[in-house]
C-alpha cells in the first residue's frame, strides 16, 4: 500500500526555495570559475540556472553575495570533515600546525573566492553578519572538540578555558587565512608564519606532558 504524506505548503516552498538558491549558487561558481567574476552577467547566470534574471535579485543582490553563500555552504562542509578527523597522536604544535593546513588544503581549489569572501566581509560587515552567525555554529564544535580532547591528554593548560581558546585560535586563524588569500601558490610565506604564530600560541598554553 503506498502512503501519501501532505508536507504542509510552507515546508513545500522552502524546499523549492532551497533548490532555487543553490541552483543560482551552482551556476554562479561554474562560470565564475570558468570566466572570471568580471566576465560573468547576471543574464549568463540565469541562463545557465534556468531561471528569470529577477529570480536572481530574490536571493541575491550582487555576484559577490552568490560568492559569499557558496563559501559559507564549504565553510561548513569543511567544519563537518574537520569534525569527523580521528585524533592525532603528534605534538601539541603539529596537531595545530596540520589542523590549519588541512583546511586551507580542502580550501585550494577555491583560493580566488576566498579573497572575495573575506573583501565582502571587512567592506560589507553588517550584509555579512547573517553568514558569519551561521559560520560560527559549524566552525566552533570542531574546535571546541579539538582543544578537549589536547586538555585531557595533558597537552594544553586545563585553567584556560575552551570557549576562551577557541576565541584565540579563530582570531590567529582568520589572520593567516587572510595572509593565504592575499599570497597565492605556493602559500609559502603563509605557511613559515603559521609555524611561528602557532610556536608563540604554544609556548604560553602547553599543559604538563606536553
Amino acid at each position: 500500500m503506498t502512503v501519501v504524506v501532505n508536507l504542509p505548503q510552507e515546508s513545500r516552498r522552502q524546499r523549492k526555495k532551497a533548490a532555487v538558491r543553490m541552483r543560482i549558487i551552482s551556476a554562479g561558481i561554474q562560470l565564475f570559475s570558468r570566466d572570471g567574476m568580471a566576465n560573468v552577467t547576471v543574464e549568463q547566470i540565469a541562463e545557465t540556472a534556468d531561471i528569470g534574471k529577477g529570480t536572481i535579485y530574490n536571493y541575491f543582490q550582487t555576484k559577490e553575495d552568490i560568492v559569499v553563500a557558496f563559501m559559507a555552504d564549504l565553510e561548513r562542509r569543511v567544519q563537518g570533515k574537520m569534525e569527523r578527523m580521528p585524533p592525532s597522536s603528534g605534538s601539541l604544535e603539529s596537531i595545530l600546525v596540520e589542523f590549519v593546513r588541512l583546511q586551507f588544503r580542502m580550501k585550494k581549489p577555491y583560493h580566488k573566492f576566498v579573497r572575495v569572501f573575506l573583501g565582502q566581509m571587512f567592506l560589507h560587515t553588517e550584509a555579512f553578519l547573517p553568514y558569519m552567525v551561521e559560520m560560527q555554529k559549524a566552525i566552533d564544535p570542531p574546535m571546541a572538540k579539538l582543544f578537549e580532547r589536547l586538555q585531557r591528554r595533558g597537552l594544553l593548560r586545563k585553567d584556560v578555558s575552551v570557549p576562551e581558546l577557541v576565541l584565540m585560535f579563530k582570531t590567529i586563524h582568520l589572520g593567516l587565512t587572510a595572509i593565504w588569500a592575499v599570497e597565492g601558490p605556493p602559500f609559502r610565506t603563509t605557511d613559515l608564519i603559521l609555524r611561528q604564530e602557532i610556536n608563540l600560541l604554544c609556548e604560553g598554553l602547553k599543559g604538563e606532558t606536553a
